[in-house]
């Protein structure tokens, strides 16, 4: 947070996308948070999902049996796909994780 409000010129680039490709700018790598830290909390003392992950922990889900995948706000599903092969990732972990 203390970086968006010293330097809010480097995060605006980082979040903008190439306009021609339509994907991320040359030399710019971003990509979304991964497991469940990527959407307990948005800032300290802001939850999101927390309360609900630590429920579902006290009836028996945990990291074996349930997974979150984060996903970039910016891409297209296709641009998603393209870039990260996203959908395949998503396919093989949910079949990965069928008894």
């Amino acid at each position: 947070m203390q970086a968006f409000l010293t330097d809010q010129e480097c995060w605006m680039r980082h979040l903008k996308l190439d306009p021609s490709s339509g994907l991320d700018p040359p030399s710019i790598r971003l990509r979304a948070a991964a497991g469940f830290g990527a959407a307990d909390y948005f800032v300290s003392g802001y939850w999101v999902w927390s309360k609900i992950i630590e429920n579902l922990a006290l009836v028996g889900y945990g990291p074996n049996n349930m997974f979150m995948f984060g996903y970039d706000w910016r891409l297209s599903p296709k641009k998603l796909q393209e870039r990260d092969n996203y959908f395949q990732q998503v396919s093989e972990r949910n079949t990965a994780s069928e008894p």
